[in-house]
């Protein structure tokens, strides 16, 4: 029922489908800190002679999605290269096979099909229709270490491992952030593209209901739209005192300046999957937006995991950062699933002269408990042979084009409780 809200930039409870960069057919590449398809400044220095790690990836880097995906694809290149560069996993290198479906289904299948034919020992997700081979993967024991964790087969399947809050309590964090935001009520903007777009307005109501914040008004908007004037002054007349939109950063942008020129300053409420930092100087949304972030958000630079990963993108994969509409908390989110990954092959106790395995990677997923990864995710704790569902996430603001984070960064979770 909800649609896919990682690539679609924050549409976890409301979608929204943008046709944004450029089709190709799908293209396979091995890259490794000693390849000749590293990124540039990547280095050999690192490397050994122990069997590698090979991790499979599966992005719809091209087609209708591809230029919101594709960073998140390079992050993780750059995560790997940063790894390599340092000696690898326990001794190993990780070599890295991607795959790009073009966001197709039955090319998706068929990338997956051939990881498993090329013996990867884990895959990455940034597919959006990778409900096409969740369960081929599975009967192959292959786990899903992250990225795209929003997607339906992380709240599903016991082979997925999300480094983040995952898709099915979204709408509850969704209200309870209107609600630390101090509204009293709340109007939404639902995508005119999909229908699922609309049938995530029923939950957010019962949702809205239970928690004591009423959905006063909810109204399509599409992203073709010339502008938003006739939502702004339909929301205000319903006197709704926050606006939650989930939707694409470059639409928020624009819903909140059409907003501001009738002089309508709800708080906004988006999901954090969908901030980039044109949102830092939109008019009226940079006024005051509140988030729910699954993972800890990109621009905390307090975080010696973002720190690190900023210090890597920069050096492998440079420009990326200062795109103000792609360099998203979405991208960002490959470095944590990268971690989780780190953690996975230590805790299945991998040695520097043992052969990588699969199997070995699942264990030591299934060993951790309230893994933070290095302090970018909620606690992580998996559990074998069930679906790994992650129920937390951080909460941030955005006043007068400052973010910060609310509760001194600790979580929220929707069983009530919260820890840092």
């Amino acid at each position: 029922m909800i649609p896919k809200r990682k690539v679609l930039s924050g549409v976890g409870a409301l979608a929204m489908i943008v046709a944004v960069g450029a089709c190709s057919s799908s293209s396979k590449s091995s890259s490794s800190s000693s390849s000749t398809s590293a990124p540039a400044g990547s280095s050999g220095s690192g490397q050994t002679t122990a069997a590698p790690i090979k991790v499979g990836v599966v992005c719809s880097c091209s087609g209708p999605f591809g230029a919101d995906i594709l960073p998140a694809e390079n992050v993780y290149k750059a995560w790997v290269s940063s790894v390599n560069a340092s000696g690898g996993l326990q001794g190993h290198q990780v070599q890295l096979i991607t795959e790009d479906d073009a966001a197709t289904p039955g090319t998706s299948a068929s990338d997956a099909q051939t990881l498993i034919s090329d013996h990867v020992d884990a895959i990455v997700d940034l597919s959006i229709v990778d409900e096409t081979w969740a369960s081929t993967v599975q009967q192959a024991n292959i786990p899903v270490v992250g990225s795209n964790e929003t997607e339906t087969p992380f709240t599903t399947n016991p082979d997925f491992y999300s480094e983040g809050q995952t898709n099915d309590s979204v709408i509850v964090a969704n209200i309870l952030t209107a609600k630390a935001a101090g509204a009293k009520n709340l109007g939404t903007y639902y995508c005119a593209e999909a229908p699922s777009c609309q049938e995530g307005v029923a939950p957010l109501k019962a949702a809205g209901a239970k928690y004591g914040v009423p959905v006063v008004y909810n109204g399509e908007v599409a992203a073709t739209a010339p502008n938003y004037t006739a939502q702004c002054l339909a929301a205000q007349q319903a006197h709704a005192s926050a606006i939650f939109i989930g939707d694409a950063s470059f639409v928020i942008a624009r819903i909140g300046k059409d907003c501001a020129t009738q002089n309508y300053y709800p708080t906004y409420v988006t999901e954090g999957e969908g901030f980039a930092n044109v949102l830092l100087t939109a008019p009226g949304i940079s006024k005051n937006l509140w988030s729910e972030y699954s993972t800890i958000p990109f621009w905390d630079t307090s975080v010696p995991a973002v720190q690190a990963m900023n210090t890597a993108v920069d050096k492998y994969y440079p420009g990326i950062r200062s795109n103000n509409e792609t360099w998203s908390e979405e991208a960002a989110e490959s470095w944590a699933a990268g971690l989780l990954l780190r953690d996975a092959v230590k805790a299945g106790g991998l040695t520097p002269s043992a052969t990588p395995s699969a199997s070995e990677i699942v264990t030591g997923l299934n060993s951790l408990k309230n893994d933070t990864l290095d302090g970018m995710a909620p606690p992580l704790s998996f559990t074998a042979g069930q679906p790994h569902t992650i129920d937390c996430w951080f909460t941030a603001k955005l006043v007068n084009g400052t973010p910060s984070m609310v509760n001194n960064g600790q979580v929220t979770c929707s069983n009530g409780s919260s820890s840092s």
